[in-house]
């Protein structure tokens, strides 16, 4: 059975997965609100995401413009169950009619990171820390980083992107 502890500053779950217990830790900025029970299976979720998400660095799997491919696969999901392709905003309007959407940074880890540029939309997924794991950068912002497609971004706002805002992954923990 989970469990939660709740500070103004770390979030902790315990989530037992057969014989094995994952620990999954958020920092809550003061800033930002701690949050709630219903929060605990999608910051379980974005552990996992963020942890395959890092098997990805510095690899061109999805193609320059795949962002949303590179989530799907982090959070275990298609394009047919997860964010479509080239439906990065599209998909944050769902999320924001539910009422599931936050406009100011920082975002916790594993949230969704969207953003929208003249060359069309993106997402990333929060580390928490400020950065961002993210796909098809070469496509927004050619030549940037290591010159890789998944790499570690500073912000949600490259170029000419701007950060239209943020939120927990939709799909159920483990």
């Amino acid at each position: 059975m989970p469990s939660a502890t709740w500070s103004k500053r770390v979030a902790a779950l315990s989530v037992t997965v057969g014989s094995a217990i994952a620990v999954v830790c958020a920092t809550v900025p003061s800033a930002q609100a701690a949050p709630s029970l219903s929060d605990i299976p999608a910051i379980a979720n974005g552990g996992i995401a963020l942890a395959r998400g890092a098997t990805m660095l510095h690899s061109n799997d999805f193609g320059e413009y795949g962002c949303e491919d590179f989530v799907d696969a982090a959070y275990g999901k298609t394009t047919a169950t997860g964010i479509p392709h080239d439906g990065a905003l599209a998909f944050y309007r769902q999320l924001e009619a539910n009422g599931q959407r936050h406009t100011s940074l920082p975002a916790p880890p594993g949230a969704l990171v969207f953003s929208q540029g003249e060359d069309g939309d993106h997402v990333d997924i929060s580390i928490g820390n400020g950065q961002y794991e993210s796909g098809g950068v070469q496509g927004f912002a050619p030549g940037w980083g290591d010159g890789t497609d998944i790499q570690i971004l500073p912000a949600p706002n490259l170029g000419n992107w701007n950060f239209v805002g943020w939120a927990y992954a939709p799909w159920s923990a483990i």
